[in-house]
């Protein structure tokens, strides 16, 4: 029986939406009603539970997760599964029968064939899950899954799907012979995207807002691509960034980690060479590599400025347990050098072309904690094609902030630049905490360039001043700005599928005298649910500043 997949997708193969939608741009902002949400969405449930059962690659940081593992390679009968683009619709649909195959491309002019899409197994084995097969009645195309309980919520929740059982198998987690494949929903159409591709996939990540990444569906037969997904920034509609916001230039590093080989570079290595300071590159070898730290790496405020530079190779990971990096210019045991602290212009820091993963500042509260990957009090500090995943801090607190980056003070004010950077950038690969999922800061500027902010989480509960009997906390899914006088400018970038157990899903942004200023522009926020509290026609924000703020040009926003 013919395997057929249709999924109503633009971009992909077509080069255009289907529905002639697309990203707004205009002279102002489009201010659209919700489109999904996740109270009322049965998809949003159905791919945690299938993200539950499936090793998830770290789309952005290139981690591979686990171990690859071998299978017993005879038990294995390959079947092709073929892809077709609908030119009309917009669609895709695949077949495994190659009579089939033949027929559409004989019979069928509107269907443009474009090759063979990925093989998976014919025959069951151990270390083989079979892949569920359904048939959409409303929309005449079929979705499939490997995960039962995925299978069992669609049977009980969505009677338009009509269960046909078994189309094939494939496996749960990565291992050698086998390649993920890559899963987008499109909520508007209602229909599936997959792909093995992981240069197609980056694509739709990057250029395309209302594809919502699901992550790995599943693994199918053939090699993994060297890198998962290109996470790294958004460049749908990109801007130019100022000279400020540029990386350093590191091609004549003052040190090396690494000797060519990935175990020869520790975590420790990392936290003497930050210790010491300067320029610091990598050597680790031709793949991607990623370094666990034994303990956070701290700048000391005495020695050259710092910049890490992880030449598109390395991430560097809290194993859960610690932050990464500390700069803290009021902190005695990383030497006073002025006498005041708050307000001076060394040292510099710079992270650039860099993962940071699984780092954990639970119980670090100096200053008032927060910073799960990075923490910066003091001097100055810029991020640059940097990837932030699964990074987090206290889970409740009414000002505790920043899953993955916490600033406090900055010389003259000076913005934080965050350029070219990806937070989160799939399910299961966001950064939380009890305030500012990704980004938080207070009295702090923060210019973001052409970056990606999705699937971060704000999860403290009872706001800030905290309600009564709550510990307080839940705003400001991707972004917490508190304080008086500063600026939130966003250029470039997609801020998506956030969430804000309070309020401000995508944005909480507080100026206490009114002064502070925020630019919205060339931007995309869309799937940043209303909770609590929101500002009205900023769906997604909760905004107080200056009079006529936010200043929003060609920029998107809607739930």
């Amino acid at each position: 029986m013919a395997v057929l997949l249709a999924v109503g997708l633009g971009g992909c193969g077509g080069g255009q939406d289907a529905d002639g939608g697309g990203v707004v741009s205009s002279a102002s902002s489009s201010r659209a009603d919700a489109v999904d949400d996740p109270r009322t969405d049965p998809w949003l449930k159905s791919a945690e539970l299938n993200a539950a059962e499936v090793q998830q690659t770290d789309v952005a940081a290139g981690e591979s997760g686990s171990p690859a593992t071998n299978i017993v390679a005879k038990a294995v009968t390959p079947v092709n599964v073929y892809r077709f683009y609908n030119r009309n619709s917009g669609a895709h649909f695949y077949t495994a029968s190659a009579t089939e195959r033949d027929r559409v491309i004989a019979t069928v002019p509107v269907l443009a064939y474009e090759g063979l899409a990925f093989q998976a197994s014919g025959t069951s084995d151990a270390a083989l899950s079979p892949v569920y097969r359904f048939f959409n009645g409303q929309t005449g195309v079929h979705f499939y899954t490997i995960s039962q309980s995925e299978r069992d919520h669609i049977i009980a929740t969505l009677p338009q799907f009509t269960y046909e059982g078994v189309a094939y198998h494939a496996r749960t987690a990565a291992g050698t012979g086998f390649r993920p494949l890559y899963r987008f929903y499109v909520a508007n159409r209602g229909f599936h995207f997959f792909t093995t591709s992981s240069a197609e996939a980056g694509q739709v990540i990057a250029t395309l807002p209302q594809y919502r990444y699901e992550g790995v569906a599943y693994y199918v037969l053939g090699e993994a691509d060297p890198q998962p997904p290109a996470g790294v920034g958004y460049h749908g509609n990109p801007v130019p960034v100022p000279p400020d916001g540029a990386a350093v230039d590191t091609s004549q590093p003052d040190r090396l980690i690494g000797s060519g080989t990935p175990a020869s570079c520790t975590g420790q290595a990392v936290v003497d060479a930050v210790a010491l300071g300067g320029k610091i590159r990598f050597n680790c070898g031709p793949n991607p590599v990623t370094i666990t730290l034994p303990s956070t790496a701290k700048v000391f405020n005495n020695r050259p400025d710092v910049t890490l530079d992880g030449g598109g190779l390395v991430t560097l990971s809290g194993g859960d347990r610690v932050r990464i990096l500390y700069q803290n210019t009021c902190d005695p045991a990383q030497v006073w050098t002025t006498s005041h602290c708050n307000n001076q212009e060394t040292p510099r820091l710079t992270v650039q072309n860099i993962g940071f993963t699984q780092g954990n500042s639970t119980g670090q509260l100096t200053d008032g904690g927060g910073g799960g990957a990075i923490f910066v009090r003091g001097g100055q500090f810029k991020i640059v094609n940097s990837v932030f995943t699964r990074n987090r801090c206290e889970t409740t607190g009414p000002d505790m902030g920043g899953g993955a980056v916490r600033v406090l003070s900055i010389y003259q004010n000076r913005p934080v630049y965050v350029v070219g950077s990806t937070f989160g950038g799939g399910l299961g690969l966001g950064n939380s905490c009890s305030n500012g999922g990704a980004l938080s800061s207070i009295g702090v500027s923060y210019s973001v360039y052409n970056s990606l902010l999705t699937h971060n989480s704000a999860v403290g509960n009872g706001a800030n001043p905290a309600r009564a009997g709550t510990p307080g906390g839940g705003s400001g899914g991707a972004i917490y700005n508190d304080g008086n006088s500063f600026t939130l400018s966003v250029y470039g970038s997609m801020v998506s599928d956030n969430y804000g157990v309070e309020g401000g899903s995508a944005v909480f942004y507080v100026s206490n005298d009114r002064s502070g200023l925020m630019t919205l522009s060339n931007s995309v926020f869309v799937r940043n649910p209303a909770t609590r509290f929101g500002t009205a026609g900023l769906p997604g924000f909760f905004v107080l500043a200056a009079p006529g703020q936010p200043v929003v040009t060609n920029t998107t926003i809607s739930h």
